[in-house]
C-alpha cells in the first residue's frame, strides 16, 4: 500500500513539473513572438506609434500599436464614406503571412485567389478573429486598406495554439442590404 502512496506521490509531482514547464514554455513562446513582430518592423523600417491621435485621425502609411487592442495595423487608404458598425456583414478580402525573413503568403485579395470572398459579421468572431474585429473598428468605413499584425492571442485558433503572429493586408467592404 505505501508502495502505491509513493508511487502515486510521485505521479504528482512529475505533473506539476510538467504543467510550470509548459507554462515556462508558452511564455517563452510569447516572448519570441514579441521579437519576431519587431523584427518584422524593424526589417520593413517601420516606427510604430503607440499613442492614439486625437479624435482617432490616423496617418496613411503611419504604424501605430494600441496595447489595449494589441494589433499593430498600418491603414493603407480610407474607403468610403459608408461607416461600419457591430452587426454589419462585411466582405473581407485579405493577404495573410508569417512574419519570417522568407515568410509563408496566403493570398485571398482577387477572385482567382478565391472566387468568393470570406462574408462576416462585425463583431462576431465566429468566422473571424478578435485581432480582425479591432482591426475593423479602426477601419471604420467600408472599402478601407490596413495592414494588421495578428498577436497569437487575437487571431485565429491556429494561430493561437501554435502561438504565431500573422500579418495580414485588408480590405473589408459593407455588404449593401
Amino acid at each position: 500500500m505505501k508502495r502505491i502512496q509513493k508511487l502515486w506521490l510521485l505521479a504528482c509531482a512529475l505533473c506539476a513539473l510538467t504543467a510550470c514547464e509548459s507554462s515556462q514554455n508558452y511564455s517563452k513562446q510569447l516572448e519570441s513572438e514579441q521579437n519576431k513582430i519587431d523584427a518584422w518592423l524593424q526589417r520593413n523600417g517601420y516606427v510604430v506609434q503607440t499613442v492614439c491621435p486625437p479624435d482617432s485621425a490616423f496617418v496613411i502609411g503611419q504604424w501605430y500599436h494600441l496595447g489595449s487592442e494589441e494589433i499593430y495595423f498600418c491603414i493603407d487608404s480610407i474607403g468610403s464614406n459608408v461607416r461600419i458598425h457591430n452587426g454589419d456583414e462585411l466582405i473581407v478580402r485579405y493577404v495573410e503571412s508569417t512574419l519570417d525573413e522568407l515568410p509563408i503568403v496566403h493570398s485571398y485579395w482577387t477572385t482567382l485567389d478565391k472566387p468568393n470572398p470570406d462574408i462576416i459579421t462585425k463583431g462576431s468572431t465566429i468566422n473571424s478573429c478578435e485581432g480582425w474585429d479591432n482591426a475593423f473598428d479602426v477601419m471604420r468605413y467600408s472599402g478601407t486598406i490596413a495592414q494588421v499584425i495578428v498577436p497569437s492571442k487575437k487571431g485565429f485558433s491556429a494561430a493561437t495554439s501554435s502561438v504565431v503572429p500573422y500579418h495580414y493586408k485588408l480590405l473589408m467592404r459593407k455588404v449593401a442590404k
